[in-house]
């Protein structure tokens, strides 16, 4: 919550201007910690909300799978839930009402159709009119039969200039206010005894009394209950479970099944359905798609009972798909994770350094780094994935092997926000809070050059994505642009790969050119407008050995850009359109006003992960 220190500069403003009245440094210092603790109490009670959101949901999912409590621990946190799934809930104290944030209260309810929906004081949490789910998909009465893709986990913010409270029910990519200011409470039940003895924690009380069950209030009163697990109890537990298992019309799924103490079992199914369970398997088969009637989806409940009596239902979501055609290929996907490497170790001499995982190719710092930025007038910084799609890539000689002459360079660098408030934080992360305020004004020292392999989202996929970089226009001195080949020489089909923008292209593209050393490009670009576009070409080609002035056998085309519409996530780009190919280059197409006099204005970058490619079975 950085932003919500401009709360405490306009304090000091205030104080500052009372100073020529009457001069009391106790009072102005005593005064700025008081601030000092607010905004502290106020980032702690949004991290603590989300924290408590998550545990909720997570608490509704184990009530809709009728897991057990296997254990409760209490630490000096809070309380430790175990389930028997092995999952676990914890639930985190809450702080004393007095030190409150009038923090809105969180809760979920039952409805008579046997789901949970979230509500915000007392009221349902709704969307477009519609109430939000906590659980996924809950049996043949669940509403519209909707699958539990709609369960969602609202999060919570404090609006920096509001000072409101907001709620995201989409991943935070938008907000809606929910009318209560962020203020701190007087007396020990808050403002309006909203959050009680607890503070802002969602939760009220855990009751582990009780040897059967154990009771869980939120702050609002609602209670819930959920068993607990001894040896008299039958235990059935459904490995690896998906939240709705997808069945091919006609035929069969099986399912590994923890169990224990079960004499026997009845399994409802939706029309059309069976279901059986023998030697912990649990054999799942959908209707055949040609039958009369059947349910294309909804929720087999299985009840099992113990020797003892006792019994559990436990539910499984599904729905009976159409089966995917066998393809006469199959896809290898190149990761860039270290699990997924197969090359063999190799030593980049001119660094010193030896790759043998594909975080080695990581370059520290980004910007002038030993691996793409050392010994560039013979190095080159080169990538092989040997074994798997065999795609290769090696910096181009454009008067030097440098990534400023263009390359693919593998990063793990990101963070959110690509604000000139943001470049800074970021730069202090990557190199350094004492290189931020030894150069604090210098902007040939904190240009957003030294962020330029950093994405605003995390990676599609594990840890490492690649930083393309490089372009060809009227002006620019690149001869020749950044491919991937295939290294064996073999033409072959590159299925799809996902991309997105960098921080530094989205720098420019939202606020315009700067005069900054490394962000100015000799252009007139002032911001986004409705005529504005920019796209990547990726070109393919037949021979391997396709020199510089080669015409490439096909192209394909990605905006970026169009008008106000920019992509800030990882997009998938079908690349399957430029045929057989051996190798692919890429390059950047503009806008009128997004060139200048010494060409592009932009920043040539973007950034890929996860590259498909296509294999003859």
């Amino acid at each position: 919550m950085r932003k919500l220190m401009c709360l405490a500069l306009g304090v000091v403003a205030t104080l500052t201007a009372m100073v020529g009245c009457s001069y009391n440094d106790e009072a102005i210092w005593n005064e700025l910690e008081n601030v000092k603790d607010r905004v502290e109490t106020l980032e702690e009670s949004v991290i603590k909300t989300n924290e408590d959101i998550a545990t909720l949901q997570t608490i509704v999912g184990a009530l809709q799978k009728n897991l057990y409590v296997v254990a409760v621990t209490t630490t000096a946190e809070g309380y430790i839930i175990e389930f028997s799934d092995g999952t676990k809930a914890t639930i985190a104290n809450g702080k004393d009402g007095a030190n409150g944030t009038n923090a809105p209260i969180i809760s979920v309810e039952q409805d008579e159709d046997g789901n949970y929906y979230w509500t915000v004081d007392g009221e349902w949490l709704l969307v477009d009119g519609e109430r939000v789910r906590t659980n996924g998909m809950d049996g043949a009465n669940g509403e519209n039969g909707t699958p539990g893709s709609d369960a969602v986990a609202p999060q919570v913010r404090i609006n920096d200039v509001t000072k409101m409270w907001e709620i995201s029910t989409d991943g935070g990519q938008t907000w809606e206010s929910t009318g209560v200011v962020a203020e701190g409470k007087d007396g020990a039940n808050g403002s309006n005894g909203t959050n009680g003895a607890n503070g802002d924690s969602l939760f009220k009380a855990v009751d582990a009394s009780h040897p059967d069950y154990v009771i869980i209030t939120l702050a609002d009163g609602t209670e819930l209950r959920l068993a607990r697990y001894d040896e008299s109890a039958p235990k059935f537990i459904i490995l690896d479970a998906p939240e709705v298992a997808e069945v091919a019309f006609g035929t069969t799924r099986e399912f590994m099944v923890e169990a224990n103490n079960i004499a026997d079992y009845v399994a409802n199914t939706p029309q059309g359905w069976r279901a059986v369970y023998s030697d912990n398997i649990l054999a799942v088969t959908a209707p055949a798609e040609d039958l009369c009637h059947y349910d294309t989806e909804g929720t087999i409940a299985i009840t099992v009972v113990s020797n003892e009596g006792k019994s559990l239902i436990v539910k499984l979501n599904v729905a009976a798909v159409v089966a995917e055609p066998e393809l006469p290929y199959e896809l290898r996907v190149l990761t860039f994770e270290d699990e997924d490497a197969m090359f063999s170790p190799y030593t980049l001499d001119y660094a010193g350094v030896e790759i043998a995982t594909w975080s080695d190719l990581v370059d520290d710092p980004q910007y002038g780094g030993p691996l793409t930025y050392g010994d560039y007038m013979s190095a080159m910084y080169t990538w092989w994935d040997e074994g798997n799609t065999e795609l290769m890539h090696t910096f181009p000689n454009n008067c030097a092997y440098c990534f400023w002459g263009g390359g693919h360079a593998v990063s793990n660098y990101w963070g959110e926000g690509f604000t000139d408030e943001d470049r800074d934080i970021h730069i202090a992360k990557y190199y350094g809070e004492d290189y931020v305020a030894d150069n604090a004004g210098n902007d040939s020292m904190l240009g957003w050059f030294n962020l330029q392999m950093m994405v605003p989202v995390a990676p599609h996929s594990g840890d490492n994505f690649v930083v393309h970089y490089g372009y060809k226009d009227f002006f620019s001195y690149v001869e020749n642009l950044p491919e991937i080949v295939f290294a064996d020489g073999v033409a072959r089909v590159i299925d799809h790969m996902y991309i997105t923008n960098t921080n530094y292209t989205l720098n420019q593209l939202y606020m315009g050119v700067k005069s900054e050393a490394g962000n100015s490009f000799g252009g007139n670009w002032t911001g986004l407008n409705d005529n504005a576009w920019l796209k990547i070409v990726a070109q393919g080609f037949d021979d391997v050995d396709a020199d510089a002035s080669a015409e490439p056998a096909s192209e394909v085309e990605f905006y970026l850009v169009q008008g106000e519409d920019v992509v800030v996530d990882w997009q998938k780009w079908d690349l399957s359109e430029l045929g057989a190919v051996a190798k692919v280059r890429f390059n950047f197409l503009y806008s009128d006003d997004m060139g200048g006099k010494y060409g592009f204005t932009i920043p040539g970058y973007f950034a890929y992960d996860d590259i498909a490619v296509r294999f003859e079975k």
